[in-house]
């Protein structure tokens, strides 16, 4: 297993989640829910380091894989049977990247997404004590953190796409430290980089 040394960073020792105003705002809004009982169910970790400056935890993945190889991604994957959205978010972050769920506080869940290939996906927000190294699984390259200014500057205008139903909806693109993130994973950043919280 792949092992990711990190610097040593600021990390809030004294987190309060109360006070925290990611917290507030997701706590605060409306989250939209979907219904769609032929899809499969999935949930990703929208986490964002206990620093300073927050980074978006986002994943690499590995070029051997048999899909999306090379694609940025959150942590996260299909729900085993029972789980919830949450409990899936954090054990696969626990076995992509090895982020312990005890350095993880969950704030609430995002808009859910779907994909073209037949997942509704649940995204979880949350905060993250950095680990001292991310231990990567297979099916991961490598570790990427972008702050949201980083992801704010690197944002291609946004382009319109027709669906099947006939209805248009923007597709948001990034190309933070060289890397291109696109399709829901850009999706789920700009809900973040909207939401006027720093």
């Amino acid at each position: 297993m792949a092992e990711l040394p990190l610097d040593p960073l600021d990390e809030s020792l004294l987190y309060d989640p109360a006070a925290d105003p990611w917290a507030g705002w997701v706590q605060a809004r409306q989250r939209q829910r979907l219904h769609l009982p032929d899809y499969r169910e999935a949930a990703v970790l929208a986490a964002l380091s206990l620093e300073a400056v927050p980074r978006v935890l986002l994943t690499i993945r590995s070029a051997e894989l048999p899909t999306h190889q090379g694609q940025v991604a959150f942590a996260g994957g299909k729900l085993e049977a029972g789980e919830t959205p949450v409990q899936a978010a954090l054990r696969e972050a626990q076995e992509e990247v090895g982020l312990a769920p005890e350095a993880v506080t969950v704030l609430g869940e995002l808009d859910d997404v779907f994909t073209p290939l037949g997942f509704h996906v649940t995204p979880v927000l949350a905060r993250f004590a950095l680990p001292d190294r991310f231990r990567l699984s297979g099916e991961v390259d490598r570790v990427l953190l972008c702050s949201l200014d980083e992801l704010r500057a690197s944002a291609a205008p946004p382009t319109l796409k027709t669906m099947p139903n006939g209805r248009e909806y923007p597709m948001y693109e990034y190309l933070p430290q060289g890397v291109r993130v696109w399709g829901m994973t850009a999706r789920i950043l700009h809900d973040l980089l909207d939401a006027g919280v720093d």
